[in-house]
């Protein structure tokens, strides 16, 4: 049932404009780094600042913020989604089809930008461990923001600006004003498992992201705020009414 209903999203949510809008975005990096390439920086701070400013910091949040958020809230607003909601099928079957799809697509566009960005300006293996490292982050980072937004979405009505807020206040303006929100931050979440990755895939000279997490905390963490958000996703549906008209 899983597969029935991650089909028929996969071809609603990534068969429109708004896929053709996110790539044209996702290409924003590429085009940084090949200009940026051939500067005599150091590859691997080159290759990190590159995708932490423009794919972490950027595309990866607003892809999975508009792939999230559509991916049921959009089918809740108009009201297709009472085909699903009076069907037999188990909530959490329709939460994880939803997700599987929006985590998928925005770690498909949000990974191969940090993949083809990083490797344009990598030039030894040291920075193209901290490329592949990134793209791992990349991908864990599409699933926590895909679940969070998408829990968002049933919620609220108005879970793009909810979204937003969090993306450029929470993790932009207060993170770099207040230590304690790192421990809040999916951000913080993703540098962490890219620094732990890059340790074991190449040993980069210094620490290319920054300070980071603890990899333990950041996984724990992550793994919090993916299990409360389908938990809450789940409930909701469960206590969704449908309506006389419906």
């Amino acid at each position: 049932m899983i597969g029935v209903i991650s089909a028929a999203a996969t071809r609603a949510l990534l068969g429109r404009r708004r896929t053709l809008l996110l790539v044209l975005f996702a290409a924003v990096p590429v085009l940084v780094a090949l200009l940026a390439r051939d500067r005599g920086a150091n590859a691997s701070e080159t290759a990190a600042a590159l995708i932490d400013v423009l794919v972490i910091r950027a595309v990866l949040p607003i892809t999975a913020l508009v792939l999230g958020t559509a991916a049921l809230g959009s089918e809740l607003e108009d009201g297709t989604a009472v085909f699903l909601l009076t069907s037999p099928v188990p909530r959490s079957s329709i939460v994880a089809a939803k997700l599987l799809v929006a985590a998928g697509g925005t770690a498909l566009i949000a990974g191969g930008s940090a993949l083809a960005a990083g490797l344009i300006v990598a030039t030894d293996s040291a920075s193209v461990g901290v490329v592949l490292a990134a793209v791992v982050g990349v991908v864990a980072g599409a699933v926590l923001y895909a679940a969070l937004f998408l829990a968002a979405s049933v919620v609220t009505n108005r879970a793009l600006i909810v979204g937003l807020l969090y993306t450029l206040v929470w993790e932009g303006a207060l993170a770099s004003l207040f230590a304690g929100t790192r421990l809040l931050s999916i951000r913080q979440y993703i540098l962490a498992i890219v620094d732990a990755v890059s340790g074991l895939l190449s040993r980069p000279y210094g620490n290319p992201f920054g300070e980071t997490l603890e990899t333990s905390t950041a996984v724990v963490l992550g793994a919090v705020v993916l299990a409360i958000s389908v938990a809450v996703a789940i409930a909701r549906l469960r206590a969704w009414e449908i309506g006389p008209a419906d």
